[in-house]
């Protein structure tokens, strides 16, 4: 399993190699069943919510 929060078109920028990036998205999306979902991250709401309990216990 491999997961990220990055499209795949980001990944050249992101790995500074075009052809290096389309390269290995090619042979790991060779067999694969990709998944995309869209909305509001978990990880970010309790984040919000523990920045906000720690706020109002200052």
């Amino acid at each position: 399993m491999v997961t990220s929060n990055r499209v795949v078109q980001d990944w050249g920028a992101y790995l500074g190699d075009n052809t290096m990036s389309s390269t290995i998205l090619d042979r790991l999306m060779h067999h694969c069943h990709s998944l995309e979902f869209d909305g509001r991250s978990y990880r970010l709401k309790e984040a919000a919510e523990t920045l906000a309990r720690k706020t109002k216990a200052s």
